[in-house]
């Protein structure tokens, strides 16, 4: 059928369905025409409130507790229709979010009964490939030159690099003949977005096609400059979806749902004519006053 079709409608209707199935696992007291001055606390309201105590405490209530949570609820019940006999719940900014909340929350459950293939999953993961995909990571040895230490530290590193490659002077030798600094001589294996956090992007840059092995350098970081050695390597690459399908499931459902929320206004704004007026600015008391 055609209206079938329409994700307004489809929405409603499954909509509905949820809320029937919600207000039945939690209940929530509803007026009585006949008897509006009664206030009926049925036992699944008494169960709700045991439910809701046992899972945040891991235990039923004692008497005594479950009787404080009757109180409550009847106190909680009173001022609430009391409230909304006075009109209080209307223009309400955060009664407005909370019931928009609750409206947003029924296309989460929608998406949340959708059985996702694993032929759906492995689209959307494949589509989304570069959201997923595990940066380079990378082992360091560095030897600092301090530009403010220094009347040209780039040209000192550089002069310094022949002897750590030959040998005939040892890391250790290096570091005491560089500049202290806060920084460790040496990185465990880390991934480059993190390095570049912390040494800036033209440092990282510099080590994204280097090879274990060799010092090279001068490299610039935001500190100054440094000689570099690449201890170990460990290739960017794209995770089985197996290793993580659970954070993938949820991406799907997340970007489900905000296309639901998405639909669902569309057919709603259809069905409304909103008029904004122009608007009025109020005067700021840091306006000046002209003066007479």
């Amino acid at each position: 059928m055609k209206i079938l079709r329409d994700p307004l409608i489809v929405f409603l209707l499954i909509g509905g369905g949820i809320f029937l199935l919600y207000s039945k696992v939690n209940p929530e007291e509803e007026l009585d025409a006949a008897n509006p001055d009664q206030i009926e606390i049925t036992s699944d309201i008494q169960n709700m409130l045991v439910s809701e105590w046992s899972a945040r405490w891991n235990r039923p209530p004692t008497p005594e507790e479950f009787k404080g949570l009757l109180d409550s609820y009847i106190k909680e019940e009173l001022l609430f229709r009391e409230a909304s006999k006075l009109g209080l719940d209307q223009a309400d900014s955060i009664i407005r979010r909370r019931l928009a909340q609750k409206m947003e929350f029924l296309t989460s459950d929608i998406v949340d009964l959708e059985d996702v293939s694993d032929e759906t999953l492995q689209t959307f993961y494949q589509d989304n490939a570069e959201k997923y995909q595990m940066p380079t990571e990378l082992g360091f040895q560095q030897i600092y030159f301090s530009t403010d230490k220094r009347d040209d530290a780039e040209a000192d590193a550089a002069a310094l690099l022949p002897s750590l490659n030959d040998g005939s002077m040892s890391f250790e030798q290096a570091v005491e003949s560089a500049d202290p600094t806060l920084l460790s001589p040496e990185f465990s294996t880390s991934e480059l977005p993190l390095i570049g956090r912390q040494f800036g992007t033209e440092f990282a840059e510099a080590l994204t096609d280097q090879t274990p092995g060799e010092w090279f350098g001068p490299v610039k970081s935001g500190y100054g400059f440094h000689l570099v050695k690449i201890l170990e390597r460990k290739d960017g690459h794209l995770p089985e979806l197996a290793t993580i399908r659970e954070d993938v499931l949820n991406d799907y459902r997340y970007e489900q749902r905000e296309k639901l929320n998405e639909s669902m206004l569309e057919g709603l704004l259809e069905q409304y004519d909103v008029v904004i007026e122009p608007r009025i600015e109020e005067a700021t008391e840091t306006e000046e006053t002209p003066e007479p």
